[in-house]
């Protein structure tokens, strides 16, 4: 999902920022009118005819499901979407099941999660995968990767933990020092804000994704 704070940090300087992105070059994959599913919309709509799915009612979804259990039929879809989404379900694998299930032959399958973010709930936060991990993820469910690798760079997730890590020293069980703690997180927010943009210089590098804020996999299900 397009994960999006919904506590007072989403008034800080954003230090996250995806330097490949990836959704506009998914949707090409499939052609106009084409049945597309985002599970964990999250409120967005990436297309006029996509089917937002969520598990609570927010603003924009079509559907109220569990991911897990989708009430969808079978290979129904050219087009199944999943971003920020698989680090905040029970069961993984059932997910990445459900959506090989309801694509069509020939449909692809799209993912993408985190590898070096911080823990943030939504409601939970259970997992990380390398790019190569969620390869294996993909095709042990029947589906063929065709391009994967890092959509958000290093230098996001060193000024990310920087940021989170300088904060916690001022942290505490008093009001005054949660008060100074989220000055402190804000004022590095300010400070490191433009340093993310670094990462249009770093994310095609050959080892960078090993210092990788958030992966990503597309994948075709075999067609018969």
């Amino acid at each position: 999902m397009p994960w999006v704070e919904s506590s007072y940090l989403r008034y800080f300087p954003p230090l996250t920022w995806q330097s490949d992105p990836q959704i506009a070059s998914v949707l090409r994959r499939v052609p106009p009118g084409a049945r597309v599913i985002d599970l964990g919309a999250g409120g967005r709509r990436v297309s006029p005819g996509t089917l937002c799915v969520d598990f609570i009612p927010l603003l924009g979804t079509d559907l109220v499901a569990d991911v897990q259990r989708l009430p969808v039929r079978d290979g129904v879809a050219d087009l199944v979407i999943a971003t920020g989404l698989l680090e905040h379900v029970e069961d993984e694998r059932a997910v990445l099941e459900e959506i090989a299930r309801v694509l069509r032959p020939g449909g692809y399958a799209h993912i993408e999660l985190p590898f070096l973010q911080q823990y943030h709930e939504d409601p939970i936060d259970s997992r990380r995968l390398t790019a190569p991990g969620l390869e294996r993820e993909l095709r042990r469910v029947g589906l063929d990767p065709v391009k994967s690798g890092s959509h958000i760079g290093p230098t996001v997730t060193m000024i990310t933990l920087a940021a989170y890590y300088v904060s916690l020293w001022f942290e505490g069980r008093s009001r005054a020092s949660r008060v100074v703690s989220t000055g402190v997180f804000f004022a590095c927010s300010v400070l490191f804000w433009p340093l993310k943009f670094l990462d249009s210089l770093l994310l095609n590098k050959r080892s960078a994704h090993r210092l990788a804020f958030g992966v990503f996999c597309t994948a075709c299900k075999p067609q018969k």
